[in-house]
């Protein structure tokens, strides 16, 4: 045993105690993985040749490296597959968010007030000049029209709050990208000086499981220790290749819209290979074509490129305009319901104006009743009495005919502009007395004639083709009556929940299943690290009264021999 070694061997021991401290001192630090100390021989000196075998003396123990216990195939694992649980999360947030809208079924939902409709037309056909079954009538139409309106202007508010975290979101992956850079040059510098920089290799984990959860992330490590990140698809983008670094940018879907899509910078390219002509994505996203990964893509998906109306067409709303939105993650959530929504709107809207097209009653005898429902914004002017005639109580034949006869094209005009979101019971049948104008008679004085009434009840009942626009990418054809269109409506969304909340819990039980496998091999042990504590402390006292005694043995030979 010589001075030198039994140096070693106490700072050696030392370092082991460093270390491990530094393990209890993080036990509780999330993202922080435990670390170890690797030691190895010095060295041996030769002494002498005995029997054929030459004679050595250990030169002591050195320090190879302080390494963290971690796996870098259980990271990539982990980082897939959490990119992929917040692809089914994002997606089943907003199914959620959708049934919070439609408030379905238990809640003051749309099929609630179509029934409410329906029950006060019956009513309305077995007295239709009934005071109170026309006022009710007229109520049950415009609580029914304000649902809508509410339902349509909640999902595109929510289309806006998507828009918002997208916004946030592309800021967030580069600044993460940025952070990671900054993190690479730190680790590169204080390794190449032979210093630990296992801290910094932990802030830069952390970033890239975040990263992960907000897009599909493929990296790798070059020798030096430099991590580069590219993105899954999108022809392999580099984020971040050997210190470059590519932000994604932001795009407008289309020109003046307020919604944006995130691009490459250096490129203009479409991060999703979106494509700017059709505002369509390249493939379908589902698990089949591998590419259902980040929370990014979700909530695009979610959005949408527009707010769709009756008038959107099908291969606006489809992902892959070469099938149909019926294809497993083939259209945009929103803008599906949206039109389906609209289209069923546009019908009630057509059925109750063409059946309610007759003459009032009281004050009405005669005149034309206005339309039910008229656009709240554009349009053009409802025919007045009091514009026509010179005495608008008591009006001419001529007049009369006049007026009918401007009413008659005015619901024609209006029908380009009886749109989603604009969409209300008309003004005077709510004023008082309007009920009056309600265009019930068939002929001038057979104020108890059901027939328009009943012609309304016909038409609601009778199921009808929807989806029959012959397009690639239309739904499959669909027979049903209102009722039973908008009920199909709902329970598909509900299937869109109940398969993307299987899909995210799937996904939430390997993600914790790869977490625990990563916390069992990279989490600090305080029980464990304990005992490596107390291996290293009897070491460093060994060391130090080795080194003790032979200071007094080299004190007597020099200054006592």
């Amino acid at each position: 045993m010589n001075l030198s070694s039994t140096v070693s061997g106490l700072l050696a021991a030392q370092k082991g105690l460093t270390v491990t401290g530094h393990n209890l001192a993080n036990v509780n630090t999330p993202g922080y993985t435990r670390q170890q100390l690797l030691q190895h021989d010095t060295g041996y000196q030769d002494i002498r040749e005995n029997g054929g075998y030459m004679q050595q003396v250990g030169m002591g123990v050195s320090e190879t490296e302080i390494r963290q216990i971690r796996d870098a195939f259980t990271d990539q694992r982990f980082r897939k597959e959490n990119s992929i649980l917040s692809f089914y999360q994002t997606q089943n947030s907003t199914i959620n968010e959708i049934e919070t809208i439609l408030d379905e079924p238990n809640g003051e939902s749309l099929s609630k007030f179509l029934d409410s409709f329906w029950s006060q037309t019956q009513k309305l056909s077995t007295n239709p000049s009934g005071l109170e079954e026309r006022m009710s009538f007229i109520q049950s139409a415009n609580v029914m029209m304000e649902k809508i309106n509410y339902i349509q202007d909640s999902l595109v508010g929510y289309q806006d709050n998507l828009n918002l975290q997208i916004v946030n979101m592309v800021n967030d992956i580069n600044e993460l990208v940025e952070e990671i850079d900054g993190l690479n040059d730190i680790i590169v510098e204080k390794e190449l000086h032979g210093q630990n920089a296992n801290d910094y290799r932990d802030k830069r984990n952390n970033a890239l499981d975040e990263l992960s959860s907000y897009i599909d992330i493929n990296y790798s490590e070059d020798p030096n220790g430099t991590v580069n990140v590219k993105i899954n698809g999108s022809n392999g983008t580099a984020l971040l290749e050997k210190g470059f670094i590519t932000k994604i940018g932001l795009e407008q879907t289309q020109p003046k819209s307020p919604y944006v899509n995130p691009i490459i910078s250096s490129t203009g390219e479409d991060l999703f290979s979106f494509t700017s002509d059709t505002g369509t994505i390249k493939q379908a996203v589902n698990s089949i074509n591998g590419n259902d990964g980040g929370a990014l893509k979700a909530l695009l998906i979610s959005r949408g490129q527009i707010p769709a109306n009756v008038q959107t067409s099908w291969d606006n709303i489809a992902i892959n305009d070469n099938y149909s939105v019926d294809m497993d993650g083939n259209s945009f959530l929103i803008p599906e319901l949206q039109k389906k929504l609209d289209m069923l709107t546009s019908e009630i809207v057509k059925m109750v104006n063409e059946s309610f097209d007759g003459e009032g009653i009281g004050i009405s005898t005669g005149l034309m009743g206005p339309p039910v429902f008229i656009p709240i914004y554009g349009g053009p002017t409802l025919p007045q009495m009091s514009v026509i005639a010179d005495d608008p109580q008591n009006p001419t034949q001529a007049e009369i005919d006049e007026y009918n006869s401007e009413m008659t094209q005015y619901y024609q005009d209006i029908i380009p502009h009886l749109t989603s979101r604009n969409i209300q019971v008309n003004p005077a049948l709510l004023e008082t007395g309007g009920y009056n104008h309600l265009g019930t008679v068939t002929e001038t004085g057979n104020i108890g004639d059901n027939q328009k009434v009943q012609e309304l009840l016909n038409k609601w009942s009778e199921p009808m083709t929807w989806y029959d626009d012959g397009s690639n990418t239309a739904p499959k054809e669909k027979f049903a009556n209102i009722t039973d269109f908008y009920a199909d409506i709902v329970t598909e969304i509900g299937q869109d929940g109940y398969i993307y909340s299987g899909k995210a819990s799937e996904k939430a039980v390997l993600v914790e299943s790869i977490t625990n496998e990563r916390f069992s091999m990279s989490a600090v042990s305080q029980d464990e690290e304990l005992s490596t504590l107390m291996k290293y402390q009897y070491a460093y006292n060994a060391s130090a009264r080795m080194l003790t005694m032979l200071d007094g043995m080299l004190d007597v030979v020099i200054n006592k021999m």
